[in-house]
């Protein structure tokens, strides 16, 4: 295994795990601590705002090659956010928190996506997103496992200790890893772009109208999916973190069978039954019940976690061979930067919507429902006439 590859696990898989201890519960968090849908969605469109402030520093420290200090940062921002999280200081966590968060998703996903896009070639992409994947279920739900045990039982000190003890020890492994593959990854980096540059791009592949959309639905799936999950668990926090355990177990196993076919695969035809697929699942988040068969309930769930699943394979294999095909940190640069933008202004109207006399998931479920019509957007992306199966 190259040293770069090498850091690229490395570095996702020690994330993921951090990640499941407690990240992955914020909008849980929120919602134990008597905030309601528009105060979750108002941290949301802080997050999005402090994720776009963080952008600014990261593309300057990327393009200057100080990518130890990336790596620290990236852990020292989780570590602040867990620390607000766990402390009870509700204004502050709202406040800077909401930002933190922001910094911490910053320089955690555009450090990945860089270093995907540096070990994965478009004859491979959706093999190596497979193998991604799988890892990232693998020690995300372990994360979950030992978290929301944690988080359950009240240890929050032992939590705090625990994921501070992990964040160190993983930023000496990463950085370790780094040492013998930062050549690699400083060749060809371009000078950090300008707004100008970000606002000027455009492809033949409606790429921006893409990034517009999908940060919105990203963030759909990890924060308020998430809390519908909960509210359909009877608010079971050790419940939820067994079902996202057992779903990421059965989402590994067809990880595995996948993965390597995708990439041999009638492209186009393949991205356009993941995007039926992806509007399916949106069909169904918006027709669970907590009063429907509880067999049903569960059965369906792991449905919507395939298909979901399914579909961010196609999209990042898309996604990555288009970047391959111009200038590709620049490209996913401008994802990040388009994304966030739209969730300041999505969320921001989502909170001013949204209403404290309302059911929560009753809410909830109609956005999903509302949204259905977005997906098939995702039909436009992409050149048609060469995404042909890889040889």
């Amino acid at each position: 295994m190259t040293g770069l590859i090498r850091t690229f696990y490395l570095f996702s898989g020690i994330h993921g795990f951090l990640i499941g201890l407690l990240p992955i519960f914020i909008p849980v968090i929120l919602w134990n601590k008597g905030l309601n849908l528009a105060d979750i969605a108002n941290f949301t469109a802080l997050t999005a705002l402090g994720f776009v402030m963080a952008m600014l520093a990261w593309d300057r420290l990327r393009a200057t090659a100080k990518w130890s200090l990336i790596i620290a940062l990236s852990f020292l921002f989780e570590i602040a956010l867990v620390s607000l999280l766990l402390a009870d200081n509700l204004p502050l966590l709202l406040s800077l928190g909401a930002l933190i968060n922001g910094a911490a998703g910053c320089f955690y996903w555009s450090t990945q996506r860089i270093l995907f896009q540096r070990v994965t070639e478009t004859k491979n992409s959706g093999n190596t997103f497979g193998n991604f994947q799988i890892l990232l279920v693998i020690v995300l739900k372990l994360g979950v496992l030992i978290g929301s045990y944690l988080l359950d039982a009240a240890h929050l000190k032992i939590l705090l200790a625990l994921y501070v003890s992990l964040s160190m020890l993983g930023y000496f492994m990463v950085k370790g890893s780094l040492a013998s593959a930062v050549e690699l990854l400083e060749k060809d980096q371009p000078k950090a772009f300008s707004f100008v540059q970000i606002m000027q791009f455009q492809d033949a592949f409606k790429s921006k109208t893409i990034f517009l959309i999908d940060g919105v639905f990203l963030f759909l799936e990890s924060y308020f999916w998430l809390l519908s999950l909960y509210l359909l668990t009877q608010q079971n926090l050790l419940k939820l973190g067994l079902l996202i355990v057992i779903l990421g177990l059965c989402l590994a196993v067809i990880f595995f069978i996948i993965k390597k076919r995708i990439d041999h695969s009638n492209a186009q035809r393949i991205f356009i039954v993941a995007v039926f697929a992806y509007a399916l699942s949106w069909l169904l988040r918006g027709q669970l019940s907590l009063q429907g068969d509880t067999l049903y309930l569960y059965v369906t769930i792991l449905i919507i976690a395939f298909l979901t699943s399914f579909f961010r394979l196609a999209f990042n294999k898309r996604f990555y061979d288009l970047a391959e095909r111009q200038q590709a940190i620049r490209y996913i640069i401008c994802k990040s930067y388009y994304s966030q933008f739209v969730l300041v202004l999505f969320f921001t109207l989502a909170g001013y919507l949204f209403s404290s006399t309302v059911d929560a998931l009753q809410q909830l479920q109609n956005l999903y429902l509302l949204l259905i019509p977005l997906v098939f957007i995702y039909l436009f992306y992409g050149d048609k006439n060469t995404t042909k199966p890889a040889d």
